[in-house]
């Protein structure tokens, strides 16, 4: 209410006794003393009304929104970031801020797509801001499921800021592939995730030492837990494949339809070139989860390595259909095609390959 009179009382001055509406020029101003003097309910109201006149008002906008956000109305600052970034595309700041009200407001979907606006434009911001949307963004990413790619942020978040409690509860929560937010950890399972976590978070800051001895003592308490071999297996194979292979092993032998241990041993016995073993876990893997793009892409390049572009075209076309915005599979159809002699289909699926390319860059 005092808000609204303080409002009120800004107004009344401004029209020095006259009927005539405030211009924008005079509720702008009103507005930016309001903030300026703390009067953040007062300064609200007359951003949405400075607002209504002219709708396009960046900086309104932006104040807008944060008044709204320090105010814990989310409802409020999400629009009106989501509108600064319609008219700013390659504001990152507007993208970030949208995605954290978005957060704000467990609205999952929303939140993602524009965080990963942020990450397009490559989080070219504060550092704090950058900061905070790449934990939210891995955060959004957990919560719908895509485990992978939120470790990967997570990764390059330590090696920016070094690790945090935070990072080290998201990872851990990822590293059991869980869509859990940290307050929904079940109380059971807490241990479990911080210390799972916390040799992730030694692994992405590249202490080797410190890594195993962290995981190995995780295993040694949860013999059990596949994910955790998967962890540990995913990390070791960068510097001894073979234990690297062996603990992604158990991870399969724990839980036989792990989708990312099963292309993660596809993978690397393509690499090794033993391509039948490679064949049989990449067979597993799209029969294990046919819905996943990952999984026909693993077994299409094995295909091609035994020499059957057919096979593995068919492969890798569904790769597409699941995943048209992955530039692995376009590439791995195209060589697909090219062995086929299908050079038209080969030029097209290059070209967006690499049009997808350029936009990840």
């Amino acid at each position: 209410m005092r808000g609204i009179l303080t409002a009120f009382l800004f107004s009344a001055m401004s029209l020095g006794g006259q009927n005539a509406p405030p211009s924008f020029q005079t509720l702008s101003r009103e507005a930016e003393a309001a903030r300026d003097s703390k009067q953040l309910d007062a300064a609200l109201v007359l951003y949405q009304r400075a607002l209504k006149l002219k709708p396009d008002w960046d900086e309104g906008l932006w104040s807008l929104g944060n008044i709204a956000y320090d105010l814990d109305r989310y409802g409020e600052c999400a629009p009106a970031f989501l509108r600064l970034a319609g008219l700013k595309p390659d504001s990152a700041p507007a993208w970030t801020m949208s995605g954290l009200c978005e957060y704000k407001l467990r609205r999952w979907d929303a939140a993602l797509v524009s965080l990963s606006h942020a990450e397009t434009l490559k989080f070219e911001e504060p550092p704090e801001l950058a900061r905070a949307a790449r934990l939210h963004l891995a955060l959004v990413l957990t919560k719908s499921g895509s485990f992978e790619r939120a470790i990967t942020v997570l990764t390059e978040l330590t090696r920016m800021h070094r690790k945090s409690p935070e990072i080290v509860v998201a990872a851990g929560i990822a590293g059991l592939r869980q869509p859990w937010l940290a307050a929904e950890v079940p109380e059971d399972r807490r241990d479990l995730v911080f210390k799972l976590g916390d040799a992730m978070a030694a692994a992405m800051e590249l202490d080797y030492k410190e890594a195993i001895q962290k995981f190995d003592a995780v295993l040694e308490q949860y013999p059990q837990e596949a994910n955790v071999h998967f962890r540990y297996g995913a990390f070791l194979n960068i510097q001894d494949s073979d234990r690297g292979v062996e603990e992604i092993k158990k991870a399969v032998e724990l839980a036989p339809d792990h989708v990312p241990a099963l292309v993660g041993l596809t993978v690397i016995y393509l690499k090794k070139e033993e391509i039948d073993r490679a064949l049989e876990y990449g067979e597993r893997a799209t029969k294990a989860s046919p819905g996943d793009f990952s999984t026909h892409i693993a077994l299409g390049r094995v295909l091609l390595a035994k020499e059957n572009p057919a096979g593995a075209a068919a492969e890798l076309e569904t790769a597409v259909k699941l995943a048209p915005a992955s530039p692995e599979a376009r590439f791995s159809l195209a060589s697909a095609y090219a062995r086929l002699g299908r050079k038209q289909d080969a030029a097209r699926e290059l070209a967006e390959f690499k049009r997808l390319e350029s936009l990840g860059k």
